[in-house]
């Protein structure tokens, strides 16, 4: 399809031995206190990279610990506003100090029979505590009313909230809006059940849960305002919600050369008026195309020109760059 070419401007670049695996992650990727941050995984040592806000640097600082589920999936990492480390478990969620102790561990129970079940953990935007979702307790006869959410205290980990979701042995993670929204996105991921992707608050009444919209795909970019752009699992089609708008949906078909889809599985604002996808001939090709779409209609707007093919991953860092990764090494780009 004919549509306009734009140069992709390399701005920096930086090495970051396990980001490839990182952006296949859950929590690869987060989006906490304001700032951006890559999460690896390597040699038993996980990274939290804080990317810089400065578009001329990739990263601006890193801090590390030692990775206490090494060899094992399933654990999901959020860096907290005071330097330490929360680590959600199968059994357990345990915040580390910046020095690697242990400030508090809270357990809770297994998702027995659900090996793929697996929870997740971010603060709330005011820092205030840690909301963390797990296995919901088994009720008379073995019932099961659904997965929970709590809110740990930060400093203690005492529980001061807890809302039964409507989800039950989902796959969890959060993100966080780019600007100071109260509310986080929850997304809970059931398989053949389909995606909830749900918007949570804490306040002093305790937790607030709702539907995000119409949003119902595990991958989703945020915005400004509300704003969701979340992609088909199968890259058939994108949507656009946000409160107090009408939805937008566009199939791959209306845009992409015929039976091609989107992937990468990373989609996001580029800025307040461009959004960044990925494109190629099947789900899992190692080589796609990046375009930008127009951040309210969807519509293409251009086809980004890099110096060499690039791969399917790309993050839009929602100033008006966005990171790709070749290997080990990060880049960051920019176009007019």
């Amino acid at each position: 399809m004919n549509r306009p070419r734009v140069p992709a401007r390399l701005l920096a670049s930086e090495s970051l031995p396990g980001v490839t695996e990182a952006l296949g992650n859950l929590d690869g990727w987060l989006l906490r206190d304001g700032a951006h941050r890559l999460v690896t995984r390597h040699e038993g040592v996980i990274t939290v990279s804080r990317v810089a806000a400065d578009p001329s640097r990739v990263l601006a600082d890193r801090a590390t610990w030692t990775d206490p589920a090494a060899g094992s999936s399933g654990t999901y990492c959020s860096p907290l506003p005071d330097g330490a480390l929360a680590v959600s478990g199968r059994e357990a969620v345990t915040v580390h100090e910046a020095d690697g102790t242990v400030r508090w561990e809270h357990r809770h129970r297994d998702w027995q029979h659900s090996l793929d079940a697996s929870g997740a953990c971010t603060p709330d935007p005011a820092g205030r505590v840690l909301l963390a979702t797990m296995a919901g307790p088994l009720g008379p006869g073995r019932s099961y009313a659904g997965d929970i959410c709590r809110a740990l205290d930060l400093t203690t980990g005492e529980v001061l909230a807890e809302h039964v979701l409507p989800s039950f042995s989902a796959t969890y993670a959060f993100q966080q809006f780019p600007d100071a929204c109260p509310e986080v996105l929850l997304t809970a991921s059931m398989g053949q059940d389909g995606t909830l992707c749900l918007l949570v608050t804490y306040t002093a009444a305790g937790l607030d849960v709702r539907a995000a919209g119409t949003a119902e795909e595990p991958y989703v970019g945020l915005g400004g305002d509300g704003a969701l752009v979340s992609q088909d699992v199968g890259g058939g089609y994108l949507c656009r919600t946000q409160d107090g708008a009408a939805d937008v949906i566009i199939e791959a078909s209306e845009i992409l050369p015929e039976d091609w889809v989107f992937v990468g599985y990373t989609p996001g604002f580029v800025d307040d008026k461009r959004i960044l996808v990925v494109a190629a001939e099947e789900q899992w090709a190692e080589e796609g195309i990046h375009l930008l779409l127009d951040a309210h209609t969807l519509r293409p707007l251009a086809e980004l020109d890099y110096p060499q093919t690039p791969g399917v991953a790309a993050v839009p860092l929602g100033d008006g760059t966005w990171l790709t990764h070749d290997g080990g090494t990060v880049r960051r780009w920019t176009a007019t």
